[in-house]
């Protein structure tokens, strides 16, 4: 029978001196997926209020490179967090904290199909051919407020399947981002091109400067099929489409960490929401009858130590738009019925209507690439 074989491929230490890091992937098998286990300690303990650096904002780019240079993943790692998300309706595992020389980690993986135990879409290296795993990082040099990189460690995890009667992949997703741009001011309609060669399974906008959220960013998005013959989505409030999708889909919308607060700063949490409902904060440790409190209805959401003295605290945070990313899914069947097909469709193209000037826009897709 078949059986899905957990393995780890490499441990790489000090990353800090390959960037970007890279790996030469299993040339043979069939593959579920791989998984990116990366940590590293804080240099410092946090002294800023508002900017905060969770480890999955120093990953600038992850690729999985067929041939060397063909890309069958290539996103930030704020983007594969987000599609994670997506893909198993849980943030992935991390740990966040802000104190000096303490360790944040986070796992990420490089699913073949919608996840680790989809039969009908995965990763055969027999037929993809030479394969690398590629990391562009900012895990460099120390810098304050951020990461001690010398302390970088790298685990990269293959989920292999073995045995007899092990699945006949048909083909595997493939996700990139296709645009990145600064908006330049209110009701500019961006035009994107969505390549439409294969079946459409996510269309995908991010918010990209720390302050914003989706809608802060774009206000208005909608899916075009040729030249404006007909629109299969128009999303006038990105924050009323993400409260609805954590329904739609039942996702588990609630992350924490411990945060390290400076005397009574109003210290900002990380922005993993781009719109949130509760942040409840508690002691951690030994501080007997501490209080904090937690503030903003909108971003940002914070905290406030209502004493002098730097201590930590531990926080549960819940909300919508993981990431600050909104997707357009034709993800919900396993057996891929509602991907959008390019069955009498000549052009694709997704609008996006701006909110103000001077904020970044991301947009990233996946799509389902037959062997």
């Amino acid at each position: 029978m078949p059986y899905l074989q957990r393995r780890r491929l490499t441990a790489a230490g000090d990353i800090s001196g390959q960037d970007p890091f890279r790996f030469k992937l299993p040339k043979s098998g069939k593959f579920a997926g791989f998984e990116i286990d990366i940590r590293c300690q804080r240099a410092n303990a946090r002294t800023l209020h508002t900017v905060v650096y969770p480890i999955e904002t120093q990953l600038d780019k992850i690729e999985m490179l067929r041939g060397g240079t063909r890309p069958i993943i290539s996103l930030t790692g704020q983007q594969l967090d987000v599609s994670n998300y997506w893909d198993n309706k849980v943030p992935n595992p991390r740990r966040y904290r802000q104190n000096d020389a303490t360790e944040e980690r986070l796992v990420l993986f490089l699913h073949g199909g919608a996840n680790l135990y989809d039969r009908e879409y995965g990763f055969d290296m027999d037929k993809l051919g030479e394969t690398y795993l590629e990391i562009d990082h900012s895990l460099t040099a120390d810098e304050t407020d951020k990461f001690d990189v010398s302390t970088s460690l790298l685990d990269i995890y293959a989920y292999q399947w073995m045995g007899a009667g092990i699945p006949n992949f048909k083909g595997y997703f493939r996700s990139r981002q296709l645009a990145y741009w600064t908006t330049s001011a209110a009701d500019v309609i961006r035009r994107v091109s969505i390549p439409f060669d294969n079946p459409i399974r996510r269309v995908c906008v991010q918010a990209g400067t720390r302050a914003m959220t989706v809608g802060g960013t774009i206000k208005d998005i909608e899916l075009v099929v040729n030249d404006n013959l007909y629109s299969p989505v128009h999303i006038k409030s990105p924050m009323r489409w993400l409260l609805a999708e954590a329904a739609e889909y039942g996702l588990h919308n609630e992350i924490g960490g411990i945060e390290y607060m400076v005397d009574t700063q109003q210290m900002e949490v990380p922005r993993w929401w781009s719109y949130f409902q509760t942040l409840m904060g508690n002691t951690y440790g030994s501080y007997s009858g501490e209080v904090v409190t937690a503030l903003g209805i909108t971003l940002p959401a914070r905290l406030v130590h209502q004493s002098t003295g730097n201590k930590e605290f531990n926080f549960t945070y819940r909300g919508w738009g993981f990431q600050k990313a909104l997707r357009i899914g034709f993800d919900h069947e396993a057996d891929g019925f509602d991907l959008l097909k390019p069955n009498g469709v000549q052009t694709l193209d997704l609008l996006c209507i701006e909110n103000a000037a001077s904020r970044v826009a991301r947009v990233f897709v996946q799509d389902v690439v037959s062997y």
